[in-house]
């Protein structure tokens, strides 16, 4: 309800009357300014609840954030292995059928001296050209590693599995750094070896059986071993293959070596 009050009135300088409204709310009377009030206490709350949204939204933000974080720390659970075959005696079958039809597809070879060999990286194919091949008389550069029968092992050479001064006391790996020179027929290698490299063409190796009768007493114990270990080793071969009294009789142990043809010279 608005009540005009003119004699509240009051002439402006203009001559027009300025009359401010009066409310009546629940028996309360009030100036001009209650609309006013009420707009700003509405801002107010609506300001509120946006500043409420914005601290839930970032909470919730930083929640998801956290729980991605947690996920992906988690570990990678196994997989259930799948077997190949439904149990011991069919694995057992399988296994022996592959190592059947690998003996038919890489034999193993038995040389005259009595050194058997098996193929386990192919050469470059030189096609006709002997100079591919190594011969009886040939001059190559070669790799090898050695080790017992059982699998220890000795000491090596170009393999990688020794370590070469290459300069201010610094050490390296010898692969790709080191390698033998090998004349054939000079006993560079011992026989059973020679004959084992006779055939082969560069880039191919080749894992040797050596017997003792035709193994390091052929060459004079050559190819020496360069480092205290190496030594070591080879001082307790010889005194495996050739006893120490009836205390320990001589034991013919074999020993493996893994050879490899870097070049052909001639």
């Amino acid at each position: 309800k608005i009540e005009r009050a003119g004699s509240r009135g009051s002439r402006s300088s203009s001559g027009v009357f300025a009359t401010r409204p009066r409310f009546q709310h629940n028996n309360v009377e009030s100036d001009g300014q209650c609309e006013d009030g009420k707009e700003e206490e509405n801002v107010m709350m609506i300001g509120r609840i946006v500043t409420s949204r914005k601290i839930f939204l970032k909470k919730s933000s930083s929640s998801l954030v956290s729980a991605a974080v947690a996920l992906t720390a988690l570990p990678v659970l196994p997989q259930e292995a799948v077997s190949k075959c439904a149990d011991i005696e069919s694995c057992r079958e399988i296994g022996e059928r592959k190592v059947e039809q690998d003996m038919i597809d890489n034999p193993t070879i038995r040389l005259e001296s009595g050194a058997r060999y098996k193929v386990l990286q192919p050469g470059i194919d030189g096609g006709d050209n002997n100079n591919n091949i190594v011969q009886p008389d040939s001059n190559i550069d070669m790799i090898f590693s050695i080790s017992t029968l059982s699998g220890g092992y000795m000491y090596s050479r170009g393999f990688g599995f020794e370590k070469i001064d290459i300069g201010d006391n610094k050490l390296q790996s010898d692969a790709g750094l080191d390698s033998l020179r090998v004349q054939l027929g000079k006993r560079d290698v011992p026989l059973g070896i020679e004959d084992a490299l006779i055939g082969m063409k560069k880039g191919e190796r080749r894992r040797v059986e050596l017997p003792p009768r035709v193994g390091f007493e052929t060459s004079q114990w050559k190819p020496e071993p360069t480092t205290k270990r190496g030594k070591a080793r080879i001082v307790g071969y010889r005194q495996l293959i050739e006893g120490n009294g009836s205390t320990r009789p001589p034991f013919p142990a074999a020993t493996i070596w893994d050879i490899e043809v870097l070049r052909i010279r001639k």
